[in-house]
């Protein structure tokens, strides 16, 4: 093994030597200096060169709808200098065309003609550039007026709660409306716009999705998507001992309740334990408009947060008292 790498290292010592033999090293700088001139001459001469210019349009209302897909690129042939042309095509060219000032009628006919469009390319470029060719040489499309109406976003979905937790509202839709556009009679017979079916099991936590909306054939919709943002909030119960109030009690007369007061348990959210007292719930009865043996009894609220309610007794007896 050892005769073999004293072998390889002696040939490989050997083309070293070689190669930094005086005749090679000056062949290398002649290759390497007439490589320079050449590049030099290559970036001062005037050269032509084809090149991609992006465009972008601006300026074109919502309601007003294209007869055709508008061209996203020129095809441009410019000369100067290569080293102009390299400095060109590293950073590439973007036209910007703002077409409002030809969209103002309710309908018709737009062409973008090379006497139009060459002097925004001239502009763009740079100033030793001369523009050859542009292709396409013109941008035509007609257009037309759609009405336009704003409508609500329907949601459709199917939202179910692990155990312990409630839905903190009915889910949060952005934006909650969009504008449609079409013909006057179609887009007035729409009254909403509704969501694709979206399902959420086992919710515990705050979802955000983005759902597609179902766009009726023959409008169009702005935006055509929605982020829907449901949230579920772990509930806890809270007991009050309050007293039965009666309601409609004719004048005069008095009723006695037994029992007088009664347990009502609410549950409410981790959140909001701290915010709700007793001056948030009420325990009613009904004065008998006719004789029973006893009154059910009826928990208000007037806090958004208590989600659900439970009393004991379910009703009491009492006696009218003239």
């Amino acid at each position: 093994m050892q005769k073999y790498w004293d072998i390889f290292r002696k040939k490989v010592k050997y083309a070293w030597l070689w190669i930094w033999r005086k005749d090679v090293v000056i062949f290398l700088l002649f290759v390497g200096l007439t490589m320079i001139f050449w590049w030099g001459r290559v970036m001062s001469s005037p050269r032509d060169m084809h090149m991609k210019v992006s465009v972008n349009y601006t300026g074109i209302p919502q309601q007003i709808v294209l007869d055709r897909e508008l061209p996203n690129t020129l095809t441009i042939t410019v000369r100067d200098e290569g080293k102009h042309l390299r400095q060109v095509s590293r950073h590439g060219v973007e036209l910007s065309i703002n077409l409002s000032r030809y969209l103002r009628e309710d309908h018709g006919r737009v062409e973008l003609t090379a006497d139009v469009l060459r002097p925004k390319l001239q502009d763009i470029l740079l100033g030793s550039m001369q523009l050859q060719q542009v292709a396409p040489e013109s941008i035509v499309f007609a257009y037309h007026t759609q009405q336009r109406k704003r409508v609500p976003v329907c949601v459709q979905s199917e939202v179910t709660i692990a155990d312990q937790y409630h839905l903190v509202g009915n889910g949060k839709v952005q934006p909650d409306s969009v504008n449609i556009f079409g013909d006057k009679e179609t887009i007035y017979a729409i009254a909403q716009i509704l969501t694709d079916s979206v399902r959420v099991e086992k919710l515990r936590d705050s979802v955000t999705q983005i759902v597609a909306l179902q766009v009726p054939k023959g409008i169009r919709v702005e935006p055509n998507v929605v982020t829907i943002a449901w949230k579920a909030e772990q509930f806890t119960e809270k007991t009050f001992t309050l007293p039965v109030q009666v309601e409609g009690l004719p004048v005069g007369e008095k009723l006695r309740l037994f029992p007088q007061i009664a347990e009502v348990s609410v549950h409410v959210s981790m959140s909001h334990f701290a915010d709700i007292t007793s001056e948030d719930i009420q325990v009613v009865c009904h004065y008998p408009e006719e004789e029973r043996t006893s009154l059910p009894l009826e928990v208000k609220t007037n806090n958004p947060h208590i989600y659900s309610t439970r009393i004991s007794p379910a009703a009491v007896e009492y006696i009218i008292e003239r």
